[in-house]
């Protein structure tokens, strides 16, 4: 019979927890950085070493320089990818955010992914444990006068997690919402040799700023399993709303990760998907919308004065 437990382990300033089975599983989150899923390993066969299947930030690592740049399995709201030159309209009033990026006009990913969260609960029974942590944004910033509640729910087994990422609005306007994760995966190999599958999508085209033109076109590069060889990939893939489980599986010499997000009408409709220069792992990342949503409003959330959303994804990893 299992057994789980939290602790708490720091990576040097910024507050980490781990979940930890009693074999040595373990899930980490990074609650002093955007709640970051900043680690899962699994151990081997062999009980001599365990297998990583997220990147993350490590000890010795600068969170706070290298985080800007990664977003390393943070959650990204109330809004992923850009909003096109930092700014939006929203029932006829115009909106400024912050340029937080050196190489694009744009405001990028939101504005929980480098904040502090609090662990509020956790609990367990022989077969899972399920920790929640919250952060509130308190819409004190004329660029996004919405105050919002987050929560996230994980639940981890071992060989599995999931996530339940809630939004309440506690404001007293409707707030215009979309939110992603920032999850990078890896199976101990260059990802040059992983098949990747993907379920049948419309590619995003976007204009020469890298914001969507609203013009799509059929991808199907990975229907049915491709080996994603050299390929570099920034795109975003959109679903059509009528599966209610979108499912990705992500193949190795040691075993497969099958991920999943829910894709039923206003759930996680897309997917981002980015491959980094050191080709270690791979992002994929559930969304609501395509990036600026903002703006076009296509897939765009309003979230009435004290309602609440909710929104679900996971993974779970299987030997060979």
């Amino acid at each position: 019979m299992s057994s789980f437990k939290i602790i708490s382990r720091p990576i040097g300033t910024v507050q980490c927890f781990v979940l930890q089975r009693d074999d040595g599983a373990e899930f980490e989150i990074l609650s002093g950085y955007g709640a970051g899923l900043n680690a899962w390993r699994i151990p081997a066969a062999d009980n001599a070493k365990s297998i990583d299947l997220l990147f993350g930030y490590r000890p010795g690592d600068d969170i706070f320089k290298m985080g800007p740049d990664t977003n390393a399995g943070c959650r990204l709201a109330p809004f992923p990818g850009r909003v096109a030159y930092a700014k939006f309209n929203w029932n006829g009033q115009d909106y400024q955010l912050v340029n937080n990026v050196s190489w694009a006009p744009h405001a990028l990913h939101g504005f929980l992914q480098n904040k502090s969260w609090e662990f509020t609960s956790f609990g367990a029974d022989s077969e899972k444990c399920v920790a929640e942590f919250t952060c509130d944004w308190p819409g004190a910033f004329a660029g996004f006068p919405f105050p919002f509640r987050a929560t996230n729910k994980i639940t981890f087994t071992g060989e599995s997690y999931s996530v339940e990422s809630t939004v309440k609005n506690i404001g007293t306007k409707d707030m215009p919402y979309s939110e992603g994760w920032h999850p990078y995966f890896m199976l101990g190999e260059k990802i040059d040799g992983l098949t990747l599958t993907l379920p049948e999508t419309c590619l995003a085209e976007l204009d020469s700023a890298d914001i969507p033109k609203g013009t799509f076109h059929a991808d199907t590069r990975f229907v049915g399993g491709r080996t994603i060889n050299d390929e570099f990939i920034n795109d975003c893939f959109c679903l059509d709303g009528k599966s209610a489980r979108a499912r990705m599986e992500l193949k190795g010499t040691i075993g497969s990760l099958d991920i999943w997000q829910d894709a039923s009408d206003g759930q996680y409709n897309a997917i981002q998907i980015y491959t980094p220069p050191t080709r270690e792992s791979i992002a994929i990342e559930p969304m609501t919308a395509e990036p600026d949503a903002l703006n076009h409003h296509r897939g765009l959330i309003v979230v009435a004065p004290g309602e609440k959303r909710t929104f679900s994804f996971g993974a779970s990893f299987k030997k060979k």
